[in-house]
């Protein structure tokens, strides 16, 4: 705490600037205000003073040390008290000028920070006027949604209306068209092999070229055997494929024709197996 000669120091200090000939308000109310200090501060060395006394005088209880700190924290705050209530508020100054100094000043400080303030707050309205039109957006475009959905909501049957009849007959046309649809494709393939990849003919005598190197005639020896179709190779392998696809491959047996057998391997349609070249299976298309 201060002693008497701080305070004889401070009020010296304090008449001296009074005295001054650069006195001003200002001056003068800074000059009063630390007098004031001065004046609650030696208040307040006294309550520490006499609490001091209080403690020591009191007896001493050596059993509970806490307790005893605890009362005279106690007594220390409730002197406190006793202080703040008996003191009367007072103006910072009586002259007039000094409390306009005073009240100007403190007016010129809340301008200059509101003054700073006021930059960041256009920013930030700025930002949320950006993140408003945003949300607004997208409110539009969800309410948007919203209608579309109830549109399309709207048009989807009941399900109710819907009975097991109407969906058996749905399926049964579905079903026919895709017979029919398969009927026309294998119709238009055994055409389209019967006429580019007709089976070769038996005749009387060996086969023979065309002038020389030309393509040898689609003509067999009376002992050969029947040749079978391209048509008729196409639908074994896909028969095999479908009955036992874990093991696709047919022999290739003497009625299979090769130049036919050759157009199968070459154009992808059908492949040979790695180990056994007597056999070959169609080629899979699912994959």
């Amino acid at each position: 705490m201060g002693t008497p000669e701080d305070y004889d120091r401070v009020s010296s200090f304090s008449t001296s600037m009074g005295n001054s000939p650069d006195w001003t308000p200002v001056a003068s109310a800074k000059c009063e205000m630390k007098q004031e200090c001065v004046e609650v501060w030696r208040d307040v060395n006294m309550v520490q003073q006499r609490l001091q006394e209080t403690a020591g005088a009191g007896p001493a209880d050596h059993t509970s040390p806490l307790l005893a700190v605890s009362r005279a924290k106690q007594l220390q705050l409730q002197a406190q008290v006793e202080v703040l209530e008996s003191k009367q508020p007072q103006l910072v100054s009586a002259h007039k000028k000094v409390v306009e100094a005073v009240l100007v000043n403190g007016l010129k400080e809340s301008l200059e920070q509101l003054s700073e303030l006021l930059p960041a707050m256009k920013a930030q309205q700025k930002e949320l006027s950006a993140s408003l039109e945003l949300e607004e957006q997208l409110l539009q475009q969800r309410q948007e949604l919203g209608r579309m959905l109830e549109g399309r909501l709207a048009e989807v049957p009941d399900a109710q209306a819907t009975s097991a009849d109407s969906r058996v007959k749905t399926f049964r046309r579905k079903i026919k068209r895709a017979e029919q649809f398969h009927g026309n494709l294998v119709q238009n393939l055994e055409e389209f092999l019967d006429k580019h990849f007709p089976p070769p003919q038996p005749a009387n005598g060996r086969r023979r070229r065309r002038h020389g190197s030309g393509p040898v005639d689609k003509t067999l020896d009376a002992d050969d055997p029947q040749w079978e179709t391209l048509n008729k190779m196409i639908e074994t392998l896909i028969n095999k494929s479908l009955d036992s696809p874990h093991d696709p491959y047919i022999p290739i047996e003497p009625r299979y024709w090769p130049p036919y057998v050759e157009t199968l391997l070459r154009c992808g349609i059908a492949q040979r197996h790695p180990e056994d070249s007597m056999r070959f299976k169609l080629a899979p298309f699912n994959l």
